[in-house]
């Protein structure tokens, strides 16, 4: 039904409760749950599934943020039991990388694939491989600076502010785009914007100027620059040659 990137920390403690739907978080901090009249402590790399009508709180450090997702389960078949909590060392190795996959398939409408992705992500917690240990490749605060970027569809997004949100400086956060992508976040939040507006002159029948507002351009005239700097056409020319659109614009 939805998912995505949540993030906590402004308030201490918050409180949910799904009436018709399953939780499901993978955590990115070391915090608490109560539910059911038991408070339950987890740490970064856990994760949790809540049944629906279920109240959780939740308690946050400073900066805290989770995957989640929510979604209903109507086929009637034999359960496969899942622990209300998963500890990190139980968990099986790239959960976290998956996770963001599902979000990113739910955000680009491939519902199929992201309800695939998301039975996968259950049944790896339900059977765990204790003996192979949760390492994520990519370090945690560029982990989730990725999943804010790619879930950012319209904004304008500041290297100051996506570092501000995980209570990072701008210099740390720069730092750890040059060592993974050999480019400063400013230039990779530029190339997202780019491929994503590539995407959609390929594929939909948007004008331009909507796309350019939709992947976080400021006008059409820097639009104009990013994509001639990036195809060496001007994006009516690029659409021309690339649009795999059936409802061609005119």
């Amino acid at each position: 039904m939805q998912c995505g990137l949540c993030l906590h920390g402004r308030k201490a403690v918050e409180t949910h409760l799904q009436r018709e739907c399953w939780s499901l978080h993978f955590y990115h901090y070391a915090g608490s749950l109560r539910t059911g009249g038991t408070l339950h402590r987890f740490l970064q790399g856990s994760a949790s599934l809540i049944p629906p009508g279920s109240e959780g709180e939740w308690r946050f450090p400073p900066h805290a943020s989770h995957y989640y997702a929510h979604f209903k389960c109507t086929a009637k078949a034999k359960g496969v039991p899942i622990p209300l909590l998963r500890s990190p060392d139980a968990m099986p190795p790239g959960f976290g990388n998956q996770f963001d996959e599902l979000v990113r398939f739910f955000s680009s409408r491939e519902h199929q694939r992201a309800n695939v992705r998301l039975w996968d992500l259950l049944f790896q917690i339900a059977e765990p491989s204790p003996s192979l240990p949760a390492v994520e490749h990519l370090h945690p605060n560029l982990q989730i600076a990725l999943a804010v970027i790619r879930n950012s569809h319209g904004q304008k997004l500041t290297v100051q502010r996506l570092a501000a949100g995980m209570g990072i400086s701008r210099n740390q956060l720069t730092r750890l785009f040059q060592k993974e992508f050999q480019c400063g976040a400013k230039e990779y939040i530029r190339q997202i914007k780019i491929t994503r507006a590539l995407d959609l002159m390929e594929h939909s029948a948007l004008s331009l100027k909507s796309i350019a507002l939709s992947c976080g351009f400021c006008d059409l005239s820097h639009f104009n620059k990013a994509i001639r700097s990036k195809t060496g056409v001007c994006p009516t020319r690029y659409r021309q040659i690339n649009s795999k659109n059936i409802f061609r614009p005119s």
